[in-house]
């Protein structure tokens, strides 16, 4: 289907992934049953987006078809479902600009190892680049690592330990249940006095005796034993009274902070960092699509879920402006 461009490296497709997360996964294996050649690009070394390098064993609980699964399993379920056509992964290749090519129906992705042709592009990049959002104690920064956590790693390091959660968001609230099982005991921490995550997972943190939780508190230092974490000082936001909480690890989960990099500068239309679509998934630009966290319209539910559908849709339509 695709249209032969001179000066590319590669060989021309038919659409351009750019991110390889979950729903540009998604979107690779999408092309592929409708008969399109693909390509992807990603600035990571693997495929999977924050998935893979911030929560590889946290549980994810609204794809179809799965009552939970980990960030891992379904990452490699993903990979292995858009393995099945062959495509062409360039993973630890940052795309760094969006060209129109004057001499055919289709853009140049550039990167800094040169450009690549394309007929149609499906932005999938999440967020962007993403960091975890950090609260700005420096008894915190000088603890990271020793009990202080803004990445989670693997879970079995929190066994039988005493862990606090930060935050009142899906991310915290999913820290705090995924731990339940595995930690001593796992109390959760957060400036508001109720639960901003999903109403499913706030009924099993305010289940009586499940968690401890400390409602308008925040952490504003630590207390180190044997250069360790082992209590955290908690100030009551309202009325500034403070009091210890004995624990070993503080799990800091207060969001993302993203930044679109190289996105922001080609000429996407931008609402509040995020790109608006048409119903088909379009964006300003013709033949440049968006799907996922990135895109936007009235009404959007930001689920993986979502994601899937919106790829499907985008891809869908872009294959029927090809033929």
């Amino acid at each position: 289907m695709h249209t032969q461009m001179a000066g590319a490296i590669g060989d021309p497709v038919d659409i351009t992934m750019v991110g390889a997360g979950p729903v540009g996964l998604y979107g690779m294996y999408s092309a592929g049953l409708h008969g399109l050649t693909a390509r992807i690009f990603d600035r990571l070394t693997v495929v999977g987006g924050q998935l893979a390098a911030l929560y590889p064993e946290k549980q994810i609980y609204d794809v179809a078809g799965f009552p939970s699964v980990t960030a891992a399993q379904l990452v490699e379920r993903l990979s292995r479902q858009a393995g099945c056509f062959g495509h062409d992964y360039r993973l630890g290749e940052e795309m760094t600009g969006l060209v129109r090519n004057p001499d055919a129906d289709g853009w140049w992705v550039e990167t800094p190892r040169g450009r690549y042709a394309t007929r149609r592009v499906l932005v999938t990049a999440g967020i962007g680049q993403f960091y975890p959002r950090r609260l700005p104690v420096p008894a915190l920064d000088a603890a990271e690592g020793r009990g202080v956590h803004y990445v989670v790693g693997p879970l079995k390091n929190f066994e039988g330990r005493r862990v606090l959660v930060v935050g009142g968001g899906n991310s915290a609230a999913d820290w705090a249940l995924n731990l339940r099982d595995r930690a001593e005991r796992v109390s959760v921490v957060h400036r508001r006095g109720d639960l901003q995550c999903h109403r499913d997972s706030a009924r099993q943190i305010l289940r009586p005796g499940a968690f401890d939780l400390y409602w308008r508190q925040e952490v504003v230092g630590v207390r180190m034993e044997d250069d360790r974490v082992a209590a955290a000082h908690l100030r009551d936001v309202e009325t500034g009274e403070d009091h210890w909480v004995p624990t070993d690890d503080i799990i800091i989960a207060i969001g993302l902070v993203s930044d679109l990099g190289p996105l922001a500068h080609m000429g996407l239309a931008l609402e509040g960092g995020e790109v608006p679509i048409q119903p088909t998934g379009e964006t300003n630009l013709p033949g440049v699509y968006a799907a996922g966290d990135i895109a936007t319209y009235r009404g959007k539910v930001k689920l993986i879920a979502t994601g899937f559908g919106e790829a499907a849709t985008a891809v869908y339509h872009a294959a029927a402006s090809l033929r």
